[in-house]
């Protein structure tokens, strides 16, 4: 698969918040809450608490920004059209965790 596609984006754009997630993690359970443990913000804060899962997602979504970015310094443009069109599935499962569930 060639790095310029629309799929590859919305492949990168998929797993990309995966590692803000991660990253968002990483720095909540060291800086903001060093008593905690990563296992504590998964399960517990994350997949246990409905009201935190939404915002969590939206703050993991910087890593799609910075793709976003990153692809148009390379000048990967169809790939920035997949970034978006990911970014977007997110918004969406997003906006359903808000007002739906």
């Amino acid at each position: 698969m060639r790095w310029d596609s629309l799929g590859a984006g919305v492949m990168m754009g998929l797993l990309a918040p995966l590692l803000g997630f991660f990253g968002y993690a990483a720095i909540y359970v060291g800086a903001i809450r060093p008593h905690l443990d990563l296992d504590f913000f998964i399960h517990d804060l994350f997949l246990g608490t409905r009201e935190y899962q939404a915002p969590v997602l939206t703050l993991s979504l910087f890593a799609n920004l910075a793709l976003f970015f990153t692809l148009d310094r390379w000048s990967l443009y169809k790939a920035m059209r997949g970034v978006i069109a990911a970014t977007f599935v997110y918004a969406v499962v997003i906006v359903l965790l808000l007002y739906v569930f």
